[in-house]
């Protein structure tokens, strides 16, 4: 089972759910063996938390990683043909309510402006 150690924000946000769940299929992978959940381990409030692996939530995880290395995979291609007219990675949400409490938020700011 992974077990995940957490040392900054304690709370199990969605980021630290779908690390896990990824954790969870790379070490059904490696040995074999059904791997159903994981651990986080958050050390301010020494919580553990189950993550159970979640069909619609690894679909949902799988599709946003095959639809990033889509656009990487064309970057590199169109890198090699000199035709780098489409963007490095698929447009951003630029919804107040959804982006108001993302992680990313300052980042995908800095993305935007560029």
């Amino acid at each position: 089972m992974p077990f995940e150690i957490k040392t900054g924000r304690s709370v199990a946000g969605m980021e630290h759910r779908a690390q896990t769940m990824l954790y969870t299929l790379l070490a059904a992978e490696r040995y074999g063996v059904e791997v159903p959940s994981g651990l986080l381990y958050y050390t301010q409030n020494e919580e553990v938390v189950r993550v159970p692996q979640s069909r619609n939530e690894l679909r949902a995880l799988i599709g946003a990683r095959n639809e990033m290395a889509a656009y990487m995979m064309r970057r590199t291609t169109h890198a090699k043909e000199q035709l780098v007219e489409e963007p490095f990675l698929p447009p951003t949400i630029d919804d107040e309510r959804l982006c108001k409490k993302c992680y990313a938020l300052d980042s995908c700011m800095l993305f935007r402006k560029v």
